[in-house]
């Protein structure tokens, strides 16, 4: 009897665990696309890797030579695109995610398929790339 207690209490630990990941996981791509998408760079930068933090760095000073006018534009554009996470897939012994949402743009029919990567480092998940 106490064997199966233990074993039915692992079997718990290790669901609440996998949801628990899962959870970071979302968390994490949801900040990243609410930032990236809302032209909120300090946001984005917060929930990425140093590796991916710094490919994102070198783009940004570019963004600081847009004129004022086609700022505004791109602001107004990023406001009505919108994005569900569609599934999160956890490689628990690699330590990665693939978080797959879609991208819904005003001027197209259908929503765009696109991926995000993620590190898993002990409780903490960083976006990693976008695919």
């Amino acid at each position: 009897m106490k064997k199966w207690i233990f074993v039915f209490f692992v079997c718990i630990m290790a669901l609440t665990s996998c949801q628990s990941a899962e959870s970071r996981v979302e968390s994490a791509a949801e900040t990243f696309l609410n930032g990236y998408y809302s032209a909120d760079y300090q946001m984005v930068l917060g929930v990425c890797t140093a590796d991916f933090r710094e490919r994102l760095r070198s783009f940004m000073p570019g963004l600081a030579d847009i004129p004022d006018t086609l700022e505004g534009k791109i602001k107004e554009a990023l406001s009505r695109t919108s994005f569900k996470i569609v599934s999160t897939e956890l490689d628990k012994d690699a330590g990665t995610a693939l978080v797959s949402y879609e991208l819904t743009v005003p001027h197209l029919e259908k929503p765009v398929p696109k991926r995000l990567r993620l590190k898993i480092e002990g409780r903490t998940a960083l976006v990693d790339g976008i695919e």
